[in-house]
């Protein structure tokens, strides 16, 4: 088993968040990063921490997002405790 480790990341603001599997090594960004909550890995179906989180900001290299891209909610953790989509949460 892998330990999945929360993160200590301060507020309840959304961020940007990058994350790795540590199962499968996968690796991806997201604009929909919570402090303290996940996001499911899609090949392994575990729920991975943030390795690495940061305030939103403009966009600068890779941190450019599409927002054309519908968000995973059953793959967030913070929208499954909400029970609707995170970003609407203030």
């Amino acid at each position: 088993m892998f330990p999945i480790i929360k993160r200590k990341t301060k507020g309840n603001q959304r961020c940007f968040g990058e994350y790795k599997c540590p199962k499968c090594n996968r690796m991806w960004m997201s604009g929909n990063s919570w402090a303290n909550h996940g996001q499911q890995c899609i090949k392994c179906n575990i729920n991975v921490y943030p390795h690495k989180q940061r305030p939103l900001e403009k966009p600068d290299g890779l941190d450019v997002s599409d927002q054309s891209k519908a968000h995973p909610q059953t793959l967030c953790e913070k929208c499954k405790i909400l029970g609707y989509y995170c970003r609407d949460s203030k």
